[in-house]
């Protein structure tokens, strides 16, 4: 048998080498948390930051819902309970938020999950934020984000926040909680802040969709796209799909839907967590 030359054993040992490191950082990268998951809201709190004059987030929607800002008309009622906002929720600073980067408009937060985000969006690339993380430095977990379809308000008749489903649990990957039903049942709620708004959203559906870019693939201006989309949200037809009973929607429904990659499922599936607006307070510019 021709024996290998000594520096071809020495290349084929480097080429090991680099491959192992290669993978080491590819795994470290994948399973360390973002870098924002060092944040709290804490951080960003200022006290006695809410309207003296503001009621606080009550714990039903079964009440006549807070009026919009914008003297709109009330929202649609109901009938389900939702859950009250922590406290320290009522100083949030968008001002030192967007000292650490302009990007960030909102901040997302779903009751028992981990969802618990700054909520960025790119203006040059809809796609930046996939794996930037707040500080714009390469992060393979990214940030959570919209893109330049949805307006920074969430006033589109779908905002659609996008997040990747680390092995960790950070980011979206809790978001799988609701796909068990006694979870969705006894979880309903997630909350939105914004420079001068508490958004309160009734989760209402939860389930396994294919890999079409949902804001493009209907028109959601279009009365007739915008209903057939509404319906389709009220009955997916899946195998893992949860509804709430007793929700409906209108022309006038805000629904915010929550993006991610199915567990085990291929690159043509998403799952996603939908919410419909019931409830808007303001509070004081920061």
């Amino acid at each position: 048998m021709k024996r290998i030359k000594k520096p071809v054993w020495i290349a084929i040992l480097i080429v090991c080498i680099a491959a192992v490191a290669a993978g080491a950082v590819f795994l470290y990268n994948y399973f360390k948390p973002p870098v924002e998951d060092s944040l709290s809201r804490s951080d960003f709190t200022e006290a006695e930051s809410v309207e003296p004059t503001e009621a606080t987030p009550t714990d039903a929607v079964t009440a006549a819902p807070t009026q919009a800002p914008t003297q709109e008309k009330k929202l649609n009622n109901y009938g389900q309970k939702t859950v009250t906002p922590p406290e320290d929720w009522s100083g949030l600073s968008f001002d030192e938020l967007m000292k650490k980067n302009p990007d960030i408009y909102a901040w997302l937060y779903v009751p028992n999950t981990s969802v618990d985000y700054p909520v960025c969006q790119s203006q040059d690339d809809d796609d930046f934020y996939l794996d930037h993380n707040i500080y714009k430095q390469y992060q393979f977990s990214g940030t959570i984000f919209s893109q330049s379809l949805n307006k920074r308000d969430f006033s589109d008749p779908v905002t659609v926040l996008y997040g990747h489903n680390m092995l960790n649990g950070s980011m979206f990957a809790t978001l799988h909680s609701f796909e068990d039903k006694s979870f969705f049942d006894n979880n309903n709620t997630i909350f939105v802040y914004t420079k001068d708004k508490l958004l309160t959203y009734l989760i209402y559906s939860a389930y396994t969709y294919d890999d079409r870019h949902i804001l493009y693939s209907f028109d959601m201006h279009n009365a007739s796209s915008l209903k057939s989309y509404q319906d389709s949200t009220l009955d997916p037809h899946t195998y893992s799909g949860n509804v709430r009973k007793g929700v409906t929607l209108d022309k006038d429904s805000k629904i915010l839907t929550l993006s991610t990659c199915t567990n085990g499922g291929g690159s043509n599936t998403r799952y996603l967590v939908q919410g419909v607006l019931v409830d808007v307070k303001t509070r004081s510019s920061q």
